[in-house]
C-alpha cells in the first residue's frame, strides 16, 4: 500500500512539475521570432489578401510559387491576437503545450500506471524543448502522439482507426509535417500484417486507413499542391539549422536516447519476443531521432507510448485509470489555464524586447521602403512594421532556392554580396551591430549608423550608393 501511494505521489509530482514549467515557459513573452511571421502570415489570409490557393508573398525579392502549409493555424493565431492581443497568443501557445503534455500523459497511462506514465512525461516534453515554442509545428508533435495511441488501440481491438483520416484532413491545414503521420499508419500496418495478428480482412481494412487519409489531403483548400510542397523541403534544408542532423551533446537531445532506451532495453532483458507491431514503430522512432533536429520531438512523441508497453512489465499489472485520477489530472490542466489566463496579460502583453527608437524609426518609413535585415528578425520586422519590404525573413518556402542562396550569400558576406545588396534596393538595413553583414555594411562599405544601440543599428547606404 505504501509503495503504490508512493508511485501514486511520484506521478502527480511529475504531472506538476510539468504543468508548472509549461505555465511558466507560456507566460513569458513571444520570444521565437518565427511566432511573428506566421502572425503576419495569419493576418493576411485574415483580411482576404490571401488565400490558400492563391498566396501572396511579404517582399518582391521572394517570388516563390509556395503553398502554404499551415494556414489554419496562422489564421487561428491572427484571430487570437485581433481578439485578445499578444497575450491571448501566448495564452493559445500554453494550451497547446499543455495539451501536448496531457495527450502524452494519457498515451502511456493506457500501457502504464501513473508514476512510469508521469515520468515519461517529463522525458518526453524535455526531448521536446526545442520544439516548445508558439508555432505551428506543436499541433504536429501532439498528432503524432494521438496518431500513434491510436494505432496501439487499433492493434489492440483489431479496428481500424478510421478517425484517423478527418484527423489528417485537419492535421494538412495546421502543419506541414502532416505527412508523419500517413507514414506512421503505413508502417503500422505493416507491423500488423507481418505479426498476423488480426485476420486478412481486419488489417486489410486498416491499411485503407493511410490511403485515405493521404486522399484527404488532396482536399483541403489549398490543394494538390501539398504534395510537391512537402518534397521541396528536402532542397532547402542546408539553409535552416532546425534541419542539421540531431546535436546529442545538447542534454535535451541527449534525453530522447532515455526515452528510446526505455522503450527497447526492458524488452531485451526480458528476452520476450517483440512483436514485429513495435519494432517497425521503434525504428521508425530512431530514424527521427537521427534525421534531424526538426524531427526529435517527433521521436520522442512517437517512442514515449512505446515506452510505457516496455516498463510496465518490471512494475507488475497497471492499475486502471479511475475517477479521482481523471479529475485530477482534468482539473490540473484547467488550473493550469486558468493560471496562465491570468498571468498573461502582464508578463506577455508586449511583443520582443527592442530598442526604443527602432518603433519611431522604421514605423515613419513609408510604404515599400526596402529593408535588409537578419534573416531571423525579419519575421519579427514584417509583423510589427507591415508596410516595409522586408529583404530577408525566416520562413524558406516563399523563396526559391536560388533566392534562398542569395540571402545565405549576402548574410554571409560570401563573395559577390556587394552586388547582391545593392540589387536588393535596400534603403535601409536594421541587424546585430557585430553581425558580419553590418559590420562590412558600416566599415567597409560606408553605411552611415543612423540610430544605435547594443542590440540592434539602423544603417542607410551612402550618398553615392546607387552610382556604384
Amino acid at each position: 500500500m505504501i509503495l503504490t501511494r508512493t508511485r501514486v505521489l511520484v506521478a502527480y509530482a511529475c504531472l506538476v512539475g510539468v504543468l508548472v514549467a509549461l505555465v511558466r515557459r507560456a507566460a513569458m513573452p513571444l520570444d521565437n521570432v518565427d511566432t511573428y511571421f506566421h502572425l503576419r502570415f495569419g493576418h493576411e489570409f485574415l483580411s482576404g489578401a490571401w488565400s490558400p490557393r492563391h498566396p501572396g508573398s511579404v517582399t518582391d525579392l521572394a517570388t516563390a510559387d509556395w503553398v502554404p502549409t499551415q494556414w489554419l493555424s496562422e489564421v487561428v493565431m491572427a484571430q487570437v491576437e485581433d481578439w485578445f492581443g499578444l497575450a491571448g497568443v501566448a495564452w493559445l501557445s500554453g494550451l497547446l503545450f499543455l495539451s501536448l503534455a496531457l495527450a502524452i500523459y494519457v498515451a502511456c497511462r493506457r500501457h502504464a500506471e501513473p508514476a512510469a506514465a508521469g515520468l515519461l512525461v517529463v522525458l518526453a516534453m524535455i526531448a521536446c524543448t526545442s520544439g516548445i515554442s508558439m508555432r505551428p509545428q506543436v499541433v504536429s508533435y501532439l498528432l503524432v502522439v494521438v496518431t500513434t495511441a491510436a494505432w496501439l488501440q487499433a492493434r489492440e481491438t483489431g479496428r481500424p482507426p478510421w478517425l484517423l483520416v478527418p484527423l489528417t484532413w485537419v492535421w494538412t491545414m495546421c502543419h506541414g509535417m502532416w505527412p508523419v503521420g500517413i507514414v506512421i499508419g503505413v508502417v503500422a500496418v505493416a507491423g500488423l500484417a507481418l505479426d498476423r495478428a488480426h485476420p486478412l480482412r481486419a488489417w486489410g481494412r486498416m491499411a485503407l486507413v493511410p490511403v485515405l487519409s493521404a486522399a484527404a489531403a488532396l482536399l483541403t483548400p489549398a490543394g494538390p499542391g501539398l504534395f510537391p510542397a512537402v518534397l521541396r523541403v528536402g532542397s532547402r534544408a542546408k539553409y535552416f539549422y532546425e534541419w542539421d542532423p540531431p546535436d546529442y551533446s545538447k542534454p535535451w537531445v541527449a534525453t530522447l536516447v532515455v526515452v528510446l532506451a526505455l522503450a527497447v532495453v526492458p524488452r531485451l532483458r526480458r528476452g520476450e519476443r517483440v512483436p514485429w507491431f513495435d519494432l517497425a514503430l521503434l525504428g521508425l522512432a530512431m530514424l527521427w531521432a537521427i534525421y534531424s533536429m526538426r524531427t526529435v520531438p517527433v521521436a520522442a512523441c512517437l517512442a514515449a507510448p512505446l515506452a510505457a508497453i516496455s516498463v510496465q512489465p518490471l512494475l507488475g499489472a497497471r492499475p486502471p485509470t479511475r475517477l479521482p485520477e481523471r479529475l485530477v489530472v482534468a482539473g490540473g490542466l484547467v488550473l493550469a489555464l486558468a493560471a496562465l489566463a491570468v498571468l498573461v496579460p502582464r508578463t506577455a502583453d508586449e511583443p520582443l524586447d527592442t530598442p526604443s527608437w527602432l518603433d519611431d524609426e522604421l514605423g515613419e518609413l513609408p510604404a515599400g521602403t526596402r529593408v535588409i535585415d537578419d534573416s531571423g528578425f525579419g519575421g519579427y520586422l514584417m509583423w510589427r512594421f507591415p508596410q516595409l519590404d522586408v529583404v530577408l525573413h525566416g520562413y524558406g518556402d516563399l523563396f526559391t532556392d536560388d533566392e534562398l542562396e542569395r540571402n545565405a550569400d549576402i548574410e554571409a558576406v560570401r563573395g559577390g554580396w556587394v552586388g547582391l545588396v545593392h540589387d536588393t534596393g535596400a534603403a535601409y538595413a536594421v541587424l546585430p551591430p557585430g553581425s558580419p553583414l553590418a559590420y562590412n555594411l558600416r566599415d567597409v562599405e560606408g553605411w552611415l549608423v543612423v540610430r544605435h544601440s547594443d542590440e540592434l543599428e539602423l544603417l542607410r547606404p551612402p550618398a553615392d550608393w546607387e552610382e556604384r
